[in-house]
């Protein structure tokens, strides 16, 4: 199955602005030789060297640069009435949902099996498996392919929300209204109240491997 090129994209953390800053004081305090401000050769030799250490000095982070510096892109989705996204690294695609066959004798968390591009893969329902509120529960319209180098599946999702771009070191472990199935597979809580599910816990869960046989 082609992938979407979804990878996360990182932010750097030099501080390009402060550089020019530096520059610019440097170059107007040259600029002032000869302008009613005459410099002698010592003190232009200073300038000069002190221009020269503040362009070889490296540029430490600020603590906003290094919470900056881990962003990564999520697929945000509404499911039971709240949004959760996943690491967009681990999502293959994002689809209408397609005809589901049952699978007789599978877990309630486990909805069917469908047929993406070619491939059977099975289907979760986050709703069944993290033990959400029944009383927000409306009809999935899209089903969320996750993959790794080991494993793929479709989760359904009541509504895709779209991209974003949160900081890895923002996160919340939790929210006091999570339940324990919830926080088992929780990356962590945005600044919104998104809560990032763990994708490579969900790819390495055993219990999600449907036997096809």
């Amino acid at each position: 199955m082609t992938r979407k090129a979804l990878a996360p994209r990182r932010a750097g953390a030099i501080d390009w602005a402060g550089i020019h800053r530096r520059l610019e004081e440097m170059r107007n305090a040259i600029d002032n030789i000869g302008a009613g401000n005459p410099l002698d050769s010592m003190e232009l030799e200073r300038i000069l060297r002190e221009r020269a250490v503040a362009l070889a000095k490296p540029v430490m982070p600020s603590k906003a640069d290094t919470l900056a510096g881990d962003r990564i892109d999520i697929l945000v989705f509404q499911l039971a009435g709240e949004k959760y996204a996943f690491d967009a690294a681990y999502v293959a695609q994002a689809c209408p949902v397609p005809p589901v066959a049952a699978v007789p004798g599978a877990p309630d968390y486990v909805v069917g099996i469908v047929a993406i591009e070619g491939e059977v893969l099975s289907v979760i329902d986050l709703r069944s498996l993290l033990d959400l509120s029944l009383s927000s529960l409306t009809d999935p319209t899209a089903i969320i392919v996750l993959k790794n180098d080991a494993m793929e599946f479709c989760v359904l999702a009541e509504e895709i929300a779209g991209m974003e771009q949160v900081s890895e070191g923002t996160l919340q472990r939790a929210l006091p209204t999570m339940g324990s199935k919830q926080t088992n597979y929780l990356k962590g809580v945005t600044a919104d109240r998104v809560a990032v599910l763990d994708a490579e816990q969900l790819l390495s869960d055993a219990r999600l491997v449907v036997d096809m046989r």
